[in-house]
């Protein structure tokens, strides 16, 4: 009898480990690792209500002030319509790095990135329209428009606000060609936001987002996790990693800094590194801190190297911050003259990536869906 009635004994045992097992949530059920108790739907309506929607209008104010400090500098091309008009684009771009990070949905279905924000501007390309009097901006993965083009224009024309504003006003032949580049390249820009807050406003695309819950590619948690590392792969790339030469062979490239003519590169890496971290956070533009992704994955109780994940990361962004707040403007001189702080600085903002871009994605059962970069491992 003991020897037949070993291995029922094992199998009973089995049995209640299993059943405990699957219990261990108290649901009853085997818990799925890929969902938190967190309501997505109620997520997507703060971030969309409390984030998206109101950093778009913030950035249509000032797009609409930009567009009416231009056309007052067209009107009187003058030392005080100028300096006006500098302000308003210093103001408009600073407001670009809040939306950056929602290039999806309305904002990728009108090119909002590209007419806004494609740089290091092809100066060359951007001369030669303005010599031959080509203004539609009709090739739109071009670095010739949005605001790198008007950082050139208003800033890097000549060394000085006289000459630059001598530009648009002396020679008879071309300055036409100067005005018309520089209103029609705001006015597309204006086009450009205005149709993509529409959508989300009125056109029903705030609602779908709300209700497209789950995992799959394409579903809001999809978007706004994509997003989030798109928008940090410019930070460590295109706005730090290329200008100090950390994906250049350790040859720098000051003159790709964003902003380079304005000098306002280091506000603007700052600013979207603080808007990343607040999109992770769910902190609306009223300061407060609501259900974020932080929310979301800390419901899923997972931890990486002994620490809660979702902790990981906002130390980091904190850590990255403060090496951003460090650094001067303009960052191209900042790079002449300090490199290694830089370099620290890249370091710093880099430690974010596998937390995001891997373990994040990981953990929510995200897939990562835009196309890296090649020196993305960098």
């Amino acid at each position: 009898m003991k020897i037949t009635s070993f291995p029922i004994v094992c199998l009973m045992a089995l049995l209640l480990l299993t059943q405990w097992a699957c219990k261990s949530d108290g649901s009853g059920e085997t818990p799925d690792p890929c969902t938190s108790q967190l309501d997505q739907g109620a997520l997507f309506q703060t971030t969309v209500d409390q984030l998206i929607i109101p950093r778009y209008q913030a950035f249509q104010t000032a797009v609409n002030t930009l567009q009416s400090k231009t056309t007052s500098f067209l009107a009187a091309p003058e030392e005080t319509t100028l300096l006006a008009l500098q302000e308003a684009f210093k103001a408009a771009y600073v407001n670009w790095q809040y939306v950056a990070q929602y290039q999806f949905g309305p904002a990728e279905e009108v090119g909002l990135q590209m007419a806004v924000n494609n740089f290091p501007a092809d100066i060359s390309l951007i001369q030669a329209n303005i010599e031959n009097g080509k203004t539609d901006f009709s090739q739109p993965e071009a670095f010739d428009r949005g605001f790198p083009a008007m950082d050139y224009l208003l800033f890097g024309l000549a060394d000085n606000n006289a000459d630059i504003i001598a530009k648009y006003v002396d020679d008879a032949a071309i300055k036409v060609n100067y005005q018309a580049y520089l209103q029609n390249n705001i006015d597309a820009i204006k086009s450009k936001i205005d149709q993509v807050l529409n959508k989300w406003e009125k056109e029903g695309f705030r609602e779908e987002f709300i209700a497209a819950t789950g995992t799959a590619a394409g579903a809001s948690l999809s978007q706004m996790i994509n997003g989030l590392n798109q928008h940090y792969e410019v930070i460590r790339r295109e706005k730090l990693g290329i200008p100090v030469g950390a994906l250049t062979l350790g040859f720098s490239n000051p003159e790709k800094t964003e902003a380079y003519f304005a000098g306002i590169s280091t506000q603007l890496a700052l600013t979207a590194t603080q808007a990343a971290q607040e999109f992770y956070l769910g902190k609306g533009v009223d300061g407060v801190n609501r259900t974020g992704l932080d929310d979301y994955l800390q419901q899923i109780s997972e931890t990486a190297e002994g620490q809660a994940l979702h902790q990981s990361i906002a130390e980091q962004f904190n850590l990255a911050i403060t090496a951003l707040a460090a650094l001067a403007d303009p960052l191209s001189e900042e790079i002449n003259n300090n490199q290694s702080d830089v370099e620290a600085t890249y370091a710093e903002v880099v430690k974010q990536v596998v937390n995001i871009k891997t373990d994040l994605p990981s953990l929510l059962c995200i897939a990562i869906t835009y196309v890296d970069n090649p020196s993305d491992s960098d």
